[in-house]
């Protein structure tokens, strides 16, 4: 059965959904549900759009390069490609995402446990230094890592999630208030924008590489074109589960209406006091724990697997050892320094990023190479990408607002998208002018390309 490739699909798929399902998601459907009341369904429809369906689409984009995100990031430059990988992996890494998961995992878990006043340094240096332990020995072995996650831990979090879900939809009553403001004028385009601010889409360029090796070292997918099924199935997969525990989550935030919680993670503490009693609030806590966990350990794998390729003469256990402590000393020392770097340095790669996920899936079907098309569309993007990134460092700024408010989406910070649909279209252009015509099929080229 462990040999079979419907379980390596299956136990890979998992592990994806439990890396993607950090404690961000899972506060983000609850306050939808708080907040949009009786437009919750146009709400949360348009949070799968950008929360769900635009990580599953990044999953299979990565996998139309056997290299994920490093081959599919070259499309866009050698340079520019090279240097937007090592933005991804240190943004996504060690300089922001696992030192915040475990500082997040401690203050929604921990401290409502042992108590404010005694949560002080102390308590977070001891925290995080067992958080990051447990997930250096989770993360040292490349091969064993995601059935570790899939097989293991997933599981016990898929079983607690759905304890709390079935629990909250049991006994609570149902309380649809009045939507907010926001939700009662366009609680679609809200959605979209809350799945949007996940950066999940980021995400998933980067365990997209996890994935692929780990498919290839099962043995059981040995063509380009079952590697790529196979990584576009666990990203199915990883989808659904997402979906459904998305849709759960916010029936309980839709309960949680009345007790007017200021964010997602007192909604669920509420809950799980409601429902299982002050003593029984470790349910809460466990679940963000594994959440945290799995997310942890799965940017270590990422984020040092791909450094080891810039840096072969580094072993893996001092690459895992490096990530991992230098996530322990920004998660005790600076991490919030680190936020207010990092949180533009995001503005500026998520335009990039989604400009090289829906080219990818477009070059699918193109026989021949868009060389310009992934050019034009990426830079244009980024160049706006830096204003948006500009304008969220503060009030030194403001002057852009009129400018990029002019453009379409600009009021919601994407004002990127028309410049970038702009480059699509005139690289397409300039392609297909050329003399390699994009529409005829290019030599020795297979239906999904490396």
């Amino acid at each position: 059965m462990r040999n079979s490739r419907t379980y390596v699909l299956v136990v890979t798929g998992m592990a994806l959904f439990a890396m993607f399902f950090g404690a961000g998601n899972l506060i983000f459907p609850v306050m939808i549900g708080v907040d949009a009341g009786v437009s919750f369904t146009p709400a949360i429809l348009g949070f799968l759009g950008t929360g769900v369906l635009l990580p599953v689409l990044g999953i299979v984009a990565a996998a139309t390069s056997q290299e994920g995100v490093t081959g599919i990031s070259s499309r866009i430059g050698k340079c520019p490609g090279l240097v937007f990988t090592i933005v991804i992996f240190l943004s996504t890494g060690m300089l922001y995402a696992i030192p915040r998961v475990g500082t997040v995992s401690y203050e929604m878990a921990a401290v409502p446990l042992i108590g404010a006043e005694r949560a002080g340094s102390g308590a977070l240096m001891i925290y995080t230094a067992v958080f990051f332990t447990v997930t250096f020995f989770l993360a040292l072995n490349p091969k064993g890592f995601l059935d570790r996650i899939g097989a293991w831990l997933t599981p016990l979090l898929l079983v607690l999630l759905v304890v709390l879900i079935v629990a909250a939809m049991v006994k609570l009553p149902v309380a649809m208030g009045e939507p907010t403001a926001e939700y009662a004028q366009t609680p679609f385009a809200e959605g979209l924008l809350k799945g949007y601010f996940t950066m999940d889409a980021i995400a998933s360029l980067v365990f997209g590489i996890v994935i692929i090796s780990s498919l290839q070292h099962s043995g059981l997918f040995k063509t380009k074109n079952q590697v790529f099924a196979g990584t576009a199935t666990a990203g199915v997969i990883a989808g659904a589960l997402l979906a459904v525990f998305y849709l759960g989550l916010g029936q309980i935030g839709i309960r949680m209406s009345p007790f007017n919680p200021d964010n997602g993670a007192e909604a669920l503490a509420i809950a799980s006091v409601e429902l299982f009693g002050s003593g029984r609030q470790a349910l809460f806590g466990l679940i963000v724990v594994l959440a945290c966990l799995t997310t942890a350990v799965g940017l270590v794998g990422a984020s040092s697997q791909y450094f080891m390729t810039l840096f072969p003469r580094i072993s893996r256990i001092q690459m895992v050892s490096i990530h991992v402590l230098v996530s322990f000393a920004l998660a005790n020392l600076g991490l919030q320094t680190i936020l207010n770097v990092v949180a533009p340095i995001n503005q500026l790669i998520y335009p990039i990023v989604i400009c090289i996920v829906f080219i990818a899936l477009f070059d699918i079907f193109v026989p021949g190479e868009l060389y310009w098309t992934y050019r034009l569309a990426a830079w244009f993007g980024a160049c706006f990408g830096v204003l948006e990134a500009l304008r969220s460092i503060g009030d030194s700024f403001n002057w852009l607002l009129p400018f990029l408010d002019s453009f379409p989406l600009g009021s919601v910070n994407m004002s990127w998208v028309t410049p970038a649909l702009l480059g699509f279209a005139i690289g397409l252009i300039i392609d297909t002018v050329k003399g390699d015509q994009i529409w005829t099929k290019r030599p020795n080229q297979q239906s999904v390309q490396a």
